[in-house]
């Protein structure tokens, strides 16, 4: 039974589009299973109704016309019910519905399962019999495995449908993903592919031929030369016979191989990527399906050749185009280094197809204020490119090819964006001061938008979170000691005398150097924080020495250790702490020069550390929450899946007590304490800390004059009310609604004016 499933499962993964892939399955289908009658119905939410997509037994003339509401007959009651349904006797079920149009008059015994993705009922498949008898548990579950094996494809095919349509009928595309970095951003579609593959080409045609050619021609030069240079770049270290792969990858270059089959192609009227995209995938194809396993070898070093030209052509196309005025970054997945290559000013918003609204390339976007979504479901990004389109990055919903209408309404509302805007700003320079009295720091989230730093000191009370490990991210090597001075002696300058919390290298997890690579299985619960750097003491010693070298004579210095989980990693790194200070004691020889000892504190960032306070306070000075992490570990949440995004709330009960909890014992062990992570820089997030008794919260310059301005217009008691409801709620959608009513009771709803 597994080897027809893999074998079903393969054959409609091979075919060119939904039309065939399902036609294909219908058959496999009926044949693997013995019946009379397979068909598969397609949900339409545009009309509220299933269309018969495909059948092998159902009449022939309804594909494609035939058509039943989502509520209707023992297809709708699937749907509903989202679970099989497997009856001997069909229209003796008192919501079976006949249409004649489709001739199952003859059919009695009925099978049916739900295709269902993330959630989202896409499609029912129904098998169908004359004699009547109940299908058997072995059937069954070979049809509910065969459906969870359809619902990916069956939703990248739904958005592939989506996008025939607007192509086609010039309308308006939607698609969804998970609001990241709020905001409202329009322009034109420029689509980056950090790792290009054959799946992200979607084909399409080209009006000039011989323009098309030459892009081709130049991509081929481009790869005979890179085969070149690797040929005597590897010459000296290789067997000769091991470099005749070389000539061998030179040939299938050639015109009579490669070359002629995509001109073809070219002549069809496809564009170069098409036609390279036919013609590759087509040979790999016919090369699979050879018996010698030598000959099948060479598919992969088709491919290879294919991918190798692809990369040159679309490099080539870049390479003559300039970035848009208004331009809208669409990628697979966000790195630093493709925010950097775009001018800021042109940089308007971004769509990633991997990733999380919590990444820490999420909240980059956030930092730098750009709105961004994440985790659209699985598109060829090249279909965007070019695109004019629409960012709402509050409901987290992507507009492809808006009509005027629709530009105008949003154009509006970024016009209302903006002068709320200047409402927060105008209060810039006001104390953070609640209406009773209460003085509440804000400081700043640091380290990530390098270039626009030096702009943030007058905003902010000092920096309650500096991530060092952004100035590791943009070099190609650990930098040097006197390097690091450097760049924390002018941070510290910059914010002097304000405190500026640092936090030592935090690298793992999403976080990765190019240069010092950490593969793991689960990196978000392996090897990352304070563990890298206490595995790596000479690394780690550097930084301190550098840190406190640059702390020389200004003193605001603060030093932050993350991901700490145990007692000894605080142990250790005060033992490495007192190296550093004798070391540079001996190196100065200075009497008259008094090393400052900065005060020392941890991150609360995994549950164990939040039960460790009462020994932690006797060790360290401060602490802060991260409460990203935090959520994600107490939920058991990565923060980069897009299919569980939903699920990642901080405002969850569980959540929202461990914080309270947390202030409380900061409290009774007198222990200073803050928050630092996104929480802090939501007004509803805000307001419930300040509740519990924080009053340090660290965000990013974006949030910084909003939660201001909302603070100074509430009573810290008011706060405290709100909180002990939200406490009491048994889940976070319960806490939602009611943060959402103290906001409008509160004369906040202009707030809300994005989602309505």
């Amino acid at each position: 039974m597994l080897a027809t499933l893999r074998s079903i499962v393969e054959a409609v993964s091979q075919q060119a589009n939904l039309e065939d892939a399902l036609t294909q399955f219908v058959t496999l289908v009926k044949e693997a299973m013995n019946t009379e009658c397979c068909s598969i119905y397609f949900a339409d939410y545009t009309q509220d109704n299933f269309v018969l997509m495909a059948s092998d037994g159902l009449n022939p003339q309804a594909i494609g016309q035939f058509r039943i509401g989502f509520t209707e007959g023992l297809v709708g009651l699937v749907a509903q019910r989202e679970e099989p349904i497997n009856i001997a006797h069909a229209q003796s079920h008192p919501r079976f519905k006949l249409s004649p149009e489709v001739n199952e008059e003859g059919y009695n015994a009925f099978l049916s399962v739900p295709v269902v993705h993330q959630r989202k009922v896409l499609g029912v498949i129904v098998v169908q019999q004359k004699m009547a008898r109940v299908f058997s548990h072995d059937e069954e579950s070979f049809l509910i495995t065969l459906s969870a094996q359809l619902a990916s494809q069956l939703a990248h095919a739904e958005i592939q449908t989506v996008f025939a349509q607007e192509t086609t009928a010039h309308r308006t595309s939607v698609l969804k993903g998970v609001s990241s970095a709020p905001g409202i951003a329009i322009g034109e579609g420029y689509a980056l592919l950090p790792k290009l593959d054959f799946d992200s080409i979607e084909p399409q045609k080209a009006e000039h031929t011989e323009q098309q050619r030459q892009l081709f021609l130049q991509a081929v030069a481009a790869t005979r030369q890179e085969f070149h240079i690797l040929a005597n770049t590897l010459s000296d270290s290789i067997p000769k016979e091991a470099l005749a792969v070389f000539q061998v990858y030179q040939q299938l270059l050639d015109a009579q191989s490669l070359g002629q089959q995509v001109d073809a192609q070219l002549n069809l009227g496809w564009n170069a990527k098409s036609a390279l995209k036919h013609v590759i995938e087509s040979l790999v194809k016919q090369f699979n399906a050879m018996k010698d396993p030598y000959i099948k070898e060479r598919a992969v070093d088709v491919k290879d050749i294919g991918l190798r030209v692809l990369h040159h052509l679309v490099s080539t196309e870049h390479a003559v185009k300039s970035y848009p005025e208004d331009t809208i970054l669409v990628t697979h997945t966000l790195t630093p280094s493709m925010l950097a290559e775009i001018p800021k000013e042109k940089l308007k918003g971004v769509v990633s197809v991997h990733g999380a609204a919590n990444s820490h390339a999420s909240i980059l976007t956030r930092a730098m204020g750009i709105p961004a979504i994440w985790g659209i479901e699985d598109i060829p990004l090249l279909q965007l490119e070019g695109k004019e389109m629409i960012l709402d990055a509050y409901a987290g919903r992507v507009y492809i090819s808006p009509s005027h209408a629709l530009r105008h309404e949003y154009e509006q509302m970024r016009h209302q964006e903006s002068l709320l805007h200047d409402k927060f700003e105008a209060e810039h320079a006001l104390p953070p001061v609640t209406l009773d009295g209460e003085r509440i720091s804000l400081l700043l989230n640091a380290g990530l938008d390098l270039s626009t730093e030096p702009l943030t000191a007058k905003y902010c009370d000092g920096v309650g979170l500096y991530r060092t490990e952004a100035w590791f991210m943009q070099k190609g090597r650990f930098p040097s000691q006197s390097e690091q001075e450097v760049w924390y002696r002018e941070v510290l300058t910059r914010y002097h005398p304000e405190p500026v919390v640092m936090r030592t290298l935090d690298i793992g997890g999403d976080k990765v150097l190019d240069y010092f690579d950490i593969k793991e299985e689960n990196p978000f619960l392996g090897w990352r924080g304070i563990r890298v750097s206490l595995d790596h003491p000479e690394l780690f010693l550097d930084q301190l020495k550098a840190m406190i070298k640059a702390n020389t004579g200004l003193g605001n210095l603060r030093i932050m250790l993350p991901m700490v989980s145990h007692t000894e990693e605080v142990d250790e790194t005060l033992a490495l702490l007192e190296q550093v200070y004798f070391e540079l004691q001996e190196e100065w020889a200075d009497q008259f020069l008094l090393i400052d000892k900065p005060e020392i504190g941890v991150m609360l960032e995994v549950p164990s550390s939040v039960f460790l306070l009462p020994e932690w306070s006797k060790k360290v000075d401060f602490c802060s929450v991260g409460s990203n992490d935090l959520t994600q570990y107490l939920l058991a949440v990565d923060r980069n899946n897009a299919q569980v995004a939903d699920l990642f709330d901080p405002y969850h009960p569980s959540v929202l007590r461990v914080l309270n909890s947390i202030a409380k014992s900061c409290q009774e062990f007198e222990l200073p304490f803050s928050l630092c992570g996104e929480l802090g820089g939501e007004p509803e997030g805000a307001i419930l800390l300040v509740a519990m008794g924080y009053r340090r919260l660290s965000m990013n310059i974006s949030s910084l004059s909003k939660v201001k301005w909302v603070l100074r217009r509430l009573h810290v008691s008011s706060m405290e009310s709100l909180l002990q409801e939200c406490l009491a709620q048994s889940s976070a959608k319960q806490v939602h609604r009611l943060l959402r009513n103290f906001m409008i009771e509160h004369n906040f709803s202009e707030l809300f004016y994005q989602s309505k």
